[in-house]
Protein backbone atom coordinates (compact mmCIF):
# COMPACT_ATOMS: atom_id res chain seq x y z
CA UNK A 1 0.00 0.00 0.00
CA UNK A 2 1.24 3.47 -0.88
CA UNK A 3 -0.42 6.77 0.04
CA UNK A 4 1.44 10.01 -0.63
CA UNK A 5 0.28 13.63 -0.49
CA UNK A 6 0.29 15.72 -3.66
CA UNK A 7 1.58 19.12 -2.50
CA UNK A 8 1.72 22.34 -4.48
CA UNK A 9 4.63 23.09 -6.77
CA UNK A 10 7.82 24.23 -5.02
CA UNK A 11 8.66 27.93 -5.05
CA UNK A 12 12.10 28.01 -6.66
CA UNK A 13 12.32 31.70 -5.79
CA UNK A 14 12.83 30.40 -2.25
CA UNK A 15 14.47 26.99 -2.79
CA UNK A 16 14.25 24.32 -0.04
CA UNK A 17 17.91 24.58 0.96
CA UNK A 18 17.77 22.22 3.95
CA UNK A 19 15.88 19.55 1.98
CA UNK A 20 18.40 19.76 -0.86
CA UNK A 21 21.31 19.70 1.63
CA UNK A 22 20.02 16.47 3.20
CA UNK A 23 19.61 14.93 -0.25
CA UNK A 24 23.17 15.90 -1.19
CA UNK A 25 24.55 14.47 2.08
CA UNK A 26 22.69 11.20 1.47
CA UNK A 27 24.11 11.06 -2.05
CA UNK A 28 27.66 11.74 -0.82
CA UNK A 29 27.28 9.07 1.87
CA UNK A 30 26.00 6.61 -0.74
CA UNK A 31 29.01 7.29 -2.96
CA UNK A 32 31.28 6.70 0.03
CA UNK A 33 29.50 3.37 0.57
CA UNK A 34 30.11 2.45 -3.06
CA UNK A 35 33.09 0.12 -2.43
CA UNK A 36 31.85 -1.30 0.87
CA UNK A 37 31.16 -4.72 -0.59
CA UNK A 38 34.73 -4.99 -1.88
CA UNK A 39 36.18 -3.60 1.36
CA UNK A 40 34.22 -6.11 3.41
CA UNK A 41 35.24 -8.98 1.13
CA UNK A 42 38.91 -7.98 1.42
CA UNK A 43 38.68 -7.87 5.21
CA UNK A 44 37.02 -11.28 5.54
CA UNK A 45 39.41 -12.84 3.01
CA UNK A 46 42.37 -11.72 5.08
CA UNK A 47 40.61 -12.92 8.25
CA UNK A 48 40.31 -16.42 6.88
CA UNK A 49 43.57 -16.67 4.96
CA UNK A 50 45.64 -15.40 7.89
CA UNK A 51 44.35 -18.22 10.12
CA UNK A 52 42.76 -15.73 12.50
CA UNK A 53 39.26 -17.04 11.78
CA UNK A 54 40.13 -20.64 12.63
CA UNK A 55 42.02 -19.65 15.78
CA UNK A 56 39.23 -17.45 17.11
CA UNK A 57 36.46 -19.91 16.24
CA UNK A 58 38.28 -22.65 18.10
CA UNK A 59 38.55 -20.32 21.10
CA UNK A 60 34.87 -19.41 20.81
CA UNK A 61 33.67 -23.02 20.71
CA UNK A 62 35.76 -23.77 23.77
CA UNK A 63 34.33 -20.72 25.50
CA UNK A 64 30.74 -21.81 24.75
CA UNK A 65 31.50 -25.27 26.10
CA UNK A 66 33.02 -23.81 29.25
CA UNK A 67 29.94 -21.62 29.78
CA UNK A 68 27.65 -24.62 29.35
CA UNK A 69 25.76 -23.26 26.30
CA UNK A 70 25.33 -26.64 24.68
CA UNK A 71 22.53 -25.75 22.25
CA UNK A 72 24.33 -22.69 20.93
CA UNK A 73 27.58 -24.65 20.77
CA UNK A 74 25.98 -27.32 18.59
CA UNK A 75 24.50 -24.74 16.24
CA UNK A 76 27.69 -22.72 15.87
CA UNK A 77 29.80 -25.87 15.39
CA UNK A 78 27.51 -27.07 12.59
CA UNK A 79 27.65 -23.68 10.87
CA UNK A 80 31.42 -23.46 11.30
CA UNK A 81 31.93 -26.73 9.42
CA UNK A 82 29.53 -25.77 6.59
CA UNK A 83 30.69 -24.73 3.13
CA UNK A 84 29.88 -21.10 3.98
CA UNK A 85 30.82 -20.63 7.66
CA UNK A 86 30.08 -16.89 7.67
CA UNK A 87 26.96 -17.35 9.85
CA UNK A 88 29.07 -18.92 12.59
CA UNK A 89 31.50 -16.00 12.59
CA UNK A 90 28.60 -13.55 12.64
CA UNK A 91 27.21 -15.25 15.76
CA UNK A 92 30.61 -14.96 17.35
CA UNK A 93 30.75 -11.27 16.44
CA UNK A 94 27.28 -10.76 17.96
CA UNK A 95 28.37 -12.31 21.27
CA UNK A 96 29.26 -9.01 22.94
CA UNK A 97 30.65 -10.62 26.11
CA UNK A 98 32.99 -12.91 24.21
CA UNK A 99 34.20 -10.20 21.82
CA UNK A 100 34.89 -7.83 24.70
CA UNK A 101 37.07 -10.45 26.39
CA UNK A 102 38.69 -11.39 23.06
CA UNK A 103 39.69 -7.80 22.25
CA UNK A 104 40.85 -7.36 25.83
CA UNK A 105 43.37 -10.20 25.43
CA UNK A 106 41.50 -12.37 27.95
CA UNK A 107 40.66 -15.21 25.56
CA UNK A 108 43.90 -15.47 23.63
CA UNK A 109 46.26 -14.18 26.29
CA UNK A 110 49.80 -12.82 25.99
CA UNK A 111 50.99 -16.07 27.55
CA UNK A 112 49.78 -18.03 24.52
CA UNK A 113 52.41 -18.85 21.85
CA UNK A 114 49.86 -17.79 19.18
CA UNK A 115 49.37 -14.38 20.75
CA UNK A 116 51.91 -12.23 18.79
CA UNK A 117 50.72 -13.34 15.35
CA UNK A 118 47.07 -13.29 16.42
CA UNK A 119 47.29 -9.80 17.89
CA UNK A 120 48.92 -8.42 14.73
CA UNK A 121 46.41 -10.10 12.44
CA UNK A 122 43.43 -9.08 14.58
CA UNK A 123 44.61 -5.44 14.55
CA UNK A 124 45.00 -5.50 10.75
CA UNK A 125 41.59 -7.15 10.31
CA UNK A 126 39.92 -4.44 12.41
CA UNK A 127 41.74 -1.76 10.40
CA UNK A 128 40.35 -3.25 7.18
CA UNK A 129 36.84 -3.40 8.63
CA UNK A 130 37.06 0.19 9.80
CA UNK A 131 37.06 1.17 6.11
CA UNK A 132 33.58 -0.32 5.60
CA UNK A 133 31.39 2.79 5.84
CA UNK A 134 28.03 1.04 6.26
CA UNK A 135 29.23 -1.25 9.02
CA UNK A 136 30.89 1.51 11.02
CA UNK A 137 28.31 4.28 10.62
CA UNK A 138 25.09 2.27 10.68
CA UNK A 139 23.17 2.03 13.96
CA UNK A 140 23.63 -1.07 16.10
CA UNK A 141 20.91 -1.06 18.71
CA UNK A 142 22.96 -3.07 21.20
CA UNK A 143 26.04 -0.87 20.70
CA UNK A 144 24.86 2.66 19.84
CA UNK A 145 27.20 5.62 19.73
CA UNK A 146 26.53 9.37 19.54
CA UNK A 147 27.92 9.33 16.00
CA UNK A 148 25.90 6.46 14.57
CA UNK A 149 22.69 7.84 16.10
CA UNK A 150 22.93 10.55 13.43
CA UNK A 151 25.00 9.03 10.62
CA UNK A 152 22.70 6.02 10.14
CA UNK A 153 19.94 8.29 8.82
CA UNK A 154 22.10 9.33 5.83
CA UNK A 155 23.12 5.80 4.71
CA UNK A 156 21.30 3.50 2.27
CA UNK A 157 21.50 -0.11 1.20
CA UNK A 158 21.27 0.29 -2.59
CA UNK A 159 20.29 2.72 -5.33
CA UNK A 160 16.59 1.83 -5.13
CA UNK A 161 16.61 2.43 -1.37
CA UNK A 162 18.27 5.82 -1.91
CA UNK A 163 16.14 6.98 -4.85
CA UNK A 164 12.86 5.98 -3.19
CA UNK A 165 13.71 7.80 0.02
CA UNK A 166 14.93 10.92 -1.75
CA UNK A 167 11.80 11.11 -3.91
CA UNK A 168 9.51 10.96 -0.87
CA UNK A 169 11.73 13.39 1.06
CA UNK A 170 11.46 15.99 -1.70
CA UNK A 171 7.71 15.50 -2.23
CA UNK A 172 6.89 16.39 1.37
CA UNK A 173 10.11 18.12 2.40
CA UNK A 174 9.91 21.38 0.49
CA UNK A 175 6.44 22.18 1.83
CA UNK A 176 7.41 21.39 5.44
CA UNK A 177 10.62 23.41 5.05
CA UNK A 178 8.67 26.36 3.67
CA UNK A 179 6.54 26.18 6.82
CA UNK A 180 9.29 25.69 9.42
CA UNK A 181 12.24 27.37 7.74
CA UNK A 182 15.56 25.64 6.88
CA UNK A 183 16.83 25.38 10.47
CA UNK A 184 13.47 24.24 11.80
CA UNK A 185 13.25 21.62 9.06
CA UNK A 186 16.77 20.36 9.74
CA UNK A 187 15.93 20.09 13.44
CA UNK A 188 12.75 18.17 12.61
CA UNK A 189 14.68 15.76 10.38
CA UNK A 190 17.39 15.04 12.99
CA UNK A 191 15.08 14.84 16.00
CA UNK A 192 12.60 12.77 14.02
CA UNK A 193 15.42 10.43 13.03
CA UNK A 194 16.44 10.06 16.66
CA UNK A 195 12.85 9.31 17.59
CA UNK A 196 12.71 6.70 14.83
CA UNK A 197 15.79 5.00 16.35
CA UNK A 198 14.08 4.45 19.73
CA UNK A 199 12.72 0.94 18.91
CA UNK A 200 16.25 -0.16 17.98
CA UNK A 201 17.62 1.29 21.22
CA UNK A 202 14.88 0.03 23.56
CA UNK A 203 14.46 -3.42 21.95
CA UNK A 204 17.80 -4.08 20.24
CA UNK A 205 18.00 -7.04 17.90
CA UNK A 206 21.36 -8.80 18.08
CA UNK A 207 23.36 -8.23 14.93
CA UNK A 208 20.83 -5.87 13.38
CA UNK A 209 22.25 -2.87 11.54
CA UNK A 210 19.83 0.00 10.88
CA UNK A 211 20.52 2.36 8.00
CA UNK A 212 18.45 4.70 5.89
CA UNK A 213 16.63 8.00 5.97
CA UNK A 214 13.22 6.30 6.15
CA UNK A 215 12.67 6.94 9.85
CA UNK A 216 13.55 10.64 9.61
CA UNK A 217 11.50 10.98 6.41
CA UNK A 218 8.54 9.37 8.19
CA UNK A 219 8.82 12.17 10.75
CA UNK A 220 8.70 14.73 7.92
CA UNK A 221 5.67 12.98 6.40
CA UNK A 222 3.77 13.07 9.70
CA UNK A 223 4.78 16.72 10.15
CA UNK A 224 3.20 17.49 6.79
CA UNK A 225 -0.10 15.94 7.87
CA UNK A 226 -0.17 17.73 11.23
CA UNK A 227 0.64 21.06 9.56
CA UNK A 228 -2.48 20.73 7.39
CA UNK A 229 -4.56 19.22 10.19
CA UNK A 230 -8.20 18.73 9.20
CA UNK A 231 -7.81 20.51 5.88
CA UNK A 232 -8.58 18.38 2.86
CA UNK A 233 -5.60 17.76 0.57
CA UNK A 234 -4.99 15.55 -2.46
CA UNK A 235 -3.35 12.14 -2.06
CA UNK A 236 -2.06 9.59 -4.53
CA UNK A 237 -2.89 6.01 -3.51
CA UNK A 238 -1.78 2.62 -4.80
CA UNK A 239 -3.33 -0.56 -3.41
CA UNK A 240 -2.57 -3.77 -5.26
CA UNK A 241 -3.90 -3.13 -8.79
CA UNK A 242 -5.80 0.04 -7.90
CA UNK A 243 -4.36 3.51 -7.97
CA UNK A 244 -5.54 7.09 -8.36
CA UNK A 245 -6.00 10.30 -6.42
CA UNK A 246 -8.38 11.16 -3.63
CA UNK A 247 -9.09 14.18 -1.45
CA UNK A 248 -9.07 13.52 2.30
CA UNK A 249 -8.49 15.45 5.54
CA UNK A 250 -4.73 15.39 6.10
CA UNK A 251 -4.82 14.00 9.64
CA UNK A 252 -7.09 11.13 8.58
CA UNK A 253 -4.10 9.55 6.82
CA UNK A 254 -1.85 9.45 9.92
CA UNK A 255 -3.61 6.50 11.63
CA UNK A 256 -3.65 4.66 8.29
CA UNK A 257 0.11 5.10 7.93
CA UNK A 258 0.71 4.03 11.54
CA UNK A 259 -1.52 0.96 11.19
CA UNK A 260 0.19 -0.03 7.94
CA UNK A 261 3.63 -0.06 9.58
CA UNK A 262 2.37 -2.21 12.46
CA UNK A 263 0.63 -4.65 10.12
CA UNK A 264 3.71 -4.97 7.93
CA UNK A 265 5.95 -5.54 10.95
CA UNK A 266 3.79 -8.05 12.82
CA UNK A 267 1.65 -9.69 10.10
CA UNK A 268 2.56 -9.31 6.44
CA UNK A 269 6.36 -9.07 6.50
CA UNK A 270 7.48 -10.59 9.79
CA UNK A 271 11.22 -11.11 9.79
CA UNK A 272 11.70 -8.91 6.72
CA UNK A 273 14.63 -6.58 6.20
CA UNK A 274 12.59 -3.34 6.35
CA UNK A 275 12.63 -1.57 9.71
CA UNK A 276 8.89 -0.88 9.98
CA UNK A 277 9.12 0.06 13.65
CA UNK A 278 11.55 2.85 12.77
CA UNK A 279 8.92 4.15 10.33
CA UNK A 280 6.26 3.87 13.04
CA UNK A 281 8.36 5.69 15.64
CA UNK A 282 9.36 8.31 13.06
CA UNK A 283 5.72 9.04 12.27
CA UNK A 284 4.91 9.47 15.94
CA UNK A 285 7.98 11.67 16.50
CA UNK A 286 7.17 13.98 13.60
CA UNK A 287 3.52 14.27 14.66
CA UNK A 288 4.50 15.14 18.24
CA UNK A 289 7.17 17.66 17.18
CA UNK A 290 4.88 19.59 14.83
CA UNK A 291 1.99 19.17 17.26
CA UNK A 292 4.16 21.01 19.81
CA UNK A 293 4.95 23.66 17.18
CA UNK A 294 1.25 24.28 16.57
CA UNK A 295 0.49 24.23 20.29
CA UNK A 296 3.03 27.00 20.83
CA UNK A 297 1.25 28.94 18.10
CA UNK A 298 -2.07 28.38 19.95
CA UNK A 299 -3.30 25.90 17.38
CA UNK A 300 -2.37 27.96 14.35
CA UNK A 301 -0.63 26.30 11.44
CA UNK A 302 2.18 27.75 9.33
CA UNK A 303 1.55 30.63 6.94
CA UNK A 304 2.22 28.45 3.90
CA UNK A 305 -0.80 26.33 4.84
CA UNK A 306 -3.04 29.40 4.89
CA UNK A 307 -1.60 30.54 1.55
CA UNK A 308 -2.44 27.17 0.04
CA UNK A 309 -5.97 27.49 1.45
CA UNK A 310 -6.29 30.82 -0.37
CA UNK A 311 -4.82 29.36 -3.56
CA UNK A 312 -7.33 26.52 -3.49
CA UNK A 313 -10.24 28.90 -2.90
CA UNK A 314 -9.11 31.11 -5.79
CA UNK A 315 -8.70 28.11 -8.07
CA UNK A 316 -12.24 26.93 -7.25
CA UNK A 317 -13.70 30.32 -8.24
CA UNK A 318 -11.63 30.41 -11.44
CA UNK A 319 -12.92 26.94 -12.30
CA UNK A 320 -16.51 28.15 -11.97
CA UNK A 321 -15.64 31.10 -14.20
CA UNK A 322 -14.15 28.71 -16.77
CA UNK A 323 -17.38 26.70 -16.74
CA UNK A 324 -19.32 29.88 -17.63
CA UNK A 325 -16.80 30.74 -20.36
CA UNK A 326 -17.23 27.30 -21.88
CA UNK A 327 -20.92 28.21 -22.35
CA UNK A 328 -20.00 31.70 -23.68
CA UNK A 329 -21.56 33.29 -20.57
CA UNK A 330 -19.13 36.19 -20.20
CA UNK A 331 -21.18 38.22 -17.73
CA UNK A 332 -21.49 35.42 -15.11
CA UNK A 333 -17.81 34.58 -15.64
CA UNK A 334 -16.81 38.19 -14.96
CA UNK A 335 -19.02 38.21 -11.86
CA UNK A 336 -17.07 35.21 -10.54
CA UNK A 337 -13.87 37.22 -10.88
CA UNK A 338 -15.48 40.18 -9.14
CA UNK A 339 -16.37 37.82 -6.27
CA UNK A 340 -12.82 36.48 -6.30
CA UNK A 341 -11.29 39.93 -5.75
CA UNK A 342 -13.89 40.84 -3.16
CA UNK A 343 -12.88 37.78 -1.12
CA UNK A 344 -9.16 37.73 -2.00
CA UNK A 345 -7.94 41.25 -2.84
CA UNK A 346 -4.33 40.04 -2.92
CA UNK A 347 -5.01 37.64 -5.83
CA UNK A 348 -2.33 39.13 -8.06
CA UNK A 349 -1.75 40.85 -11.38
CA UNK A 350 -2.08 37.76 -13.57
CA UNK A 351 -5.58 36.97 -12.32
CA UNK A 352 -6.53 40.65 -12.53
CA UNK A 353 -5.47 40.64 -16.19
CA UNK A 354 -7.75 37.61 -16.76
CA UNK A 355 -10.59 39.54 -15.13
CA UNK A 356 -10.05 42.54 -17.42
CA UNK A 357 -10.06 40.35 -20.53
CA UNK A 358 -13.34 38.67 -19.55
CA UNK A 359 -14.94 41.95 -18.45
CA UNK A 360 -14.25 43.38 -21.91
CA UNK A 361 -16.08 40.43 -23.45
CA UNK A 362 -18.98 40.92 -21.03
CA UNK A 363 -19.37 44.56 -22.16
CA UNK A 364 -20.80 45.70 -18.84
CA UNK A 365 -19.38 49.12 -17.83
CA UNK A 366 -19.57 48.45 -14.10
CA UNK A 367 -17.65 45.18 -14.38
CA UNK A 368 -15.13 46.73 -16.77
CA UNK A 369 -14.43 49.62 -14.39
CA UNK A 370 -14.01 47.18 -11.52
CA UNK A 371 -11.62 45.05 -13.56
CA UNK A 372 -9.46 48.10 -14.39
CA UNK A 373 -9.47 49.11 -10.74
CA UNK A 374 -8.43 45.64 -9.55
CA UNK A 375 -5.65 45.47 -12.12
CA UNK A 376 -4.24 48.83 -11.05
CA UNK A 377 -4.45 47.86 -7.40
CA UNK A 378 -2.66 44.54 -8.02
CA UNK A 379 -0.01 46.27 -10.15
CA UNK A 380 0.62 48.84 -7.41
CA UNK A 381 1.60 46.04 -5.03
CA UNK A 382 4.12 44.59 -7.47
CA UNK A 383 4.76 46.96 -10.41
CA UNK A 384 7.21 44.59 -12.08
CA UNK A 385 4.47 41.97 -12.39
CA UNK A 386 2.65 43.98 -15.11
CA UNK A 387 3.71 44.85 -18.62
CA UNK A 388 4.03 48.65 -19.05
CA UNK A 389 1.72 48.61 -22.09
CA UNK A 390 -1.01 46.80 -20.12
CA UNK A 391 -0.55 49.26 -17.27
CA UNK A 392 -1.02 52.15 -19.67
CA UNK A 393 -4.22 50.55 -20.96
CA UNK A 394 -5.53 49.98 -17.44
CA UNK A 395 -5.10 53.68 -16.62
CA UNK A 396 -7.54 54.55 -19.39
CA UNK A 397 -10.42 52.60 -17.90
CA UNK A 398 -12.74 55.57 -17.55
CA UNK A 399 -14.79 56.81 -14.58
CA UNK A 400 -14.63 54.68 -11.45
CA UNK A 401 -11.70 52.63 -12.72
CA UNK A 402 -8.95 54.27 -10.65
CA UNK A 403 -8.42 52.99 -7.09
CA UNK A 404 -7.30 55.06 -4.11
CA UNK A 405 -3.59 54.41 -3.67
CA UNK A 406 -0.85 55.78 -1.45
CA UNK A 407 1.72 58.23 -2.79
CA UNK A 408 4.39 55.51 -2.73
CA UNK A 409 2.29 53.16 -4.87
CA UNK A 410 1.44 55.85 -7.42
CA UNK A 411 5.11 56.70 -7.64
CA UNK A 412 6.01 53.05 -8.28
CA UNK A 413 3.42 52.85 -11.08
CA UNK A 414 4.76 56.05 -12.65
CA UNK A 415 8.27 54.64 -12.48
CA UNK A 416 7.08 51.46 -14.23
CA UNK A 417 5.52 53.49 -17.05
CA UNK A 418 8.63 55.61 -17.53
CA UNK A 419 10.99 52.63 -17.42
CA UNK A 420 8.76 50.88 -19.96
CA UNK A 421 8.78 53.93 -22.29
CA UNK A 422 5.02 54.43 -21.95
CA UNK A 423 5.63 58.18 -21.86
CA UNK A 424 2.18 59.30 -23.05
CA UNK A 425 0.46 57.39 -20.24
CA UNK A 426 3.06 58.63 -17.75
CA UNK A 427 2.49 62.24 -18.82
CA UNK A 428 -1.26 61.92 -18.45
CA UNK A 429 -0.89 60.37 -15.00
CA UNK A 430 1.52 63.11 -13.84
CA UNK A 431 -0.97 65.78 -14.86
CA UNK A 432 -3.83 63.93 -13.19
CA UNK A 433 -2.05 63.34 -9.87
CA UNK A 434 -0.17 66.64 -9.54
CA UNK A 435 -3.38 68.41 -8.57
CA UNK A 436 -3.51 66.41 -5.31
CA UNK A 437 -1.28 68.10 -2.73
CA UNK A 438 -0.53 64.92 -0.79
CA UNK A 439 0.73 63.20 -3.96
CA UNK A 440 2.74 66.14 -5.31
CA UNK A 441 6.19 65.26 -3.80
CA UNK A 442 6.08 61.72 -5.19
CA UNK A 443 4.77 62.91 -8.55
CA UNK A 444 7.48 65.58 -8.73
CA UNK A 445 10.25 63.01 -8.40
CA UNK A 446 8.89 60.92 -11.25
CA UNK A 447 7.97 64.07 -13.21
CA UNK A 448 11.62 65.01 -13.38
CA UNK A 449 12.43 61.52 -14.65
CA UNK A 450 9.66 61.87 -17.24
CA UNK A 451 11.10 65.19 -18.44
CA UNK A 452 14.53 63.57 -18.73
CA UNK A 453 12.97 60.74 -20.75
CA UNK A 454 11.31 63.23 -23.12
CA UNK A 455 14.61 65.05 -23.59
CA UNK A 456 16.45 61.77 -24.18
CA UNK A 457 14.02 60.95 -27.00
CA UNK A 458 14.33 64.42 -28.56
CA UNK A 459 10.88 65.61 -27.40
CA UNK A 460 12.14 68.77 -25.74
CA UNK A 461 8.87 70.58 -26.44
CA UNK A 462 7.09 68.02 -24.22
CA UNK A 463 9.71 68.15 -21.47
CA UNK A 464 9.45 71.93 -20.97
CA UNK A 465 5.79 72.01 -19.81
CA UNK A 466 6.48 69.25 -17.32
CA UNK A 467 9.43 71.12 -15.87
CA UNK A 468 7.44 74.35 -15.61
CA UNK A 469 4.63 72.46 -13.88
CA UNK A 470 7.04 71.01 -11.37
CA UNK A 471 8.60 74.44 -10.79
CA UNK A 472 5.15 75.78 -9.90
CA UNK A 473 4.87 78.22 -12.79
CA UNK A 474 1.72 76.59 -14.12
CA UNK A 475 -1.01 74.32 -12.87
CA UNK A 476 -2.48 71.41 -14.75
CA UNK A 477 -5.66 72.21 -16.59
Amino acid sequence: MLILPLPARPDWGRPPLATLLIMVLCLIAFLMQGRDQQRSADAWRFYQQSGTAKLEMTAYLADLERRGQADKLAGVRAEATAAQPFAAYRKMEDDADFMQRLRGNRVITPASPDYPAWRSNRTHFETLRARVVTENYGLKGEEPSPVTLFTHMFLHGDIMHLSGNMAVLFIVGYTVEAALGPLGFLGLYLLGGLGAALPDLLLPAVGRLSIGASGAISAVMAAYLVLFGRRQINFFYWLFFFFGTVRWPALAILPIWLANELLQNFVFDRGGHINYMAHFAGLLSGALLVGAYRWRRRGKSAEIVHRQDVDQAIEAIRQRADDHLADMQFGPAALQYKKLFAEHPQAGTGIAAEYLHIARLARQPELLADAHRQLLYAASQNPRSIEPALLATALNGGPGSVPKLSAARWESLLARLIDGRQLDAAEELVLRLFAQADLRPAVSRQGNRLADAFEATGQIDRAAPILRLLAGKTRPA
